[in-house]
C-alpha cells in the first residue's frame, strides 16, 4: 500500500465512519443555547436575522428542533444561521467530526497569512541591512576589500 493510500480522506474510504451524530448535535446546541446568553426568543429572531428567506423560526421551534425526542428537526440549510445566532461554529465540529474535517474561519486564516507575511518582510528587511551595512566602506583608507580578492592567478 502507498503512502497517499493511506492518508486519502475519510470521505473516499470504503467503510463509512460513524455518523450518527443526531443526539450529540442536539446536545451541543442545547449546551450552546445555555452559554450564548441569549433566551431562545432572541436566538430565533436573530436565526430569522440572518436566515432572511426564512422568517419562521421561533422558540416553540428551537425546543422541538433541539429535543432528541421529537420528530422534528431543524433545516440544515439553516445550520449557518444558527451558529451566528448562537456566536461558535461548535454545531458544526459536532456535524463534520466523524469526517475528521473541522470547519475554518478564513478570516482568522487570512489575519494569520498576512502576519507571517509581515514577519517574512521584517527578516528580509534585516537580512538587506546587514548586506548594505557589510558593503558600505567606512574608512577609505581601510577597505573591507582588496583588489587582490578578485585577481584569480
Amino acid at each position: 500500500m502507498n503512502y497517499s493510500n493511506q492518508i486519502k480522506s475519510l470521505l473516499h474510504d470504503d467503510v463509512p465512519p460513524e455518523c450518527d451524530v443526531y443526539h450529540k448535535f442536539c446536545q451541543t446546541v442545547n449546551v450552546c443555547m445555555r452559554k450564548s446568553g441569549f433566551s431562545r426568543a432572541q436566538l430565533a429572531d436573530r436565526m430569522n436575522y440572518a436566515a432572511t428567506d426564512n422568517g419562521d423560526v421561533d422558540q416553540v421551534k428551537l425546543n422541538k428542533w433541539f429535543a432528541p425526542s421529537q420528530p422534528q428537526q431543524m433545516p440544515i440549510h439553516l445550520l449557518p444561521a444558527l451558529c451566528w445566532a448562537l456566536q461558535t461554529i461548535e454545531p458544526a465540529s459536532i456535524l463534520l467530526a466523524p469526517l475528521l474535517f473541522l470547519p475554518v474561519d478564513k478570516r482568522a486564516q487570512m489575519l494569520q497569512k498576512h502576519a507571517e507575511l509581515e514577519m517574512e518582510i521584517e527578516a528580509k528587511k534585516k537580512s538587506q541591512q546587514s548586506i548594505l551595512s557589510q558593503l558600505t566602506v567606512s574608512d577609505p583608507q581601510n577597505p573591507q576589500f582588496e583588489v587582490s580578492d578578485f585577481l584569480t592567478e
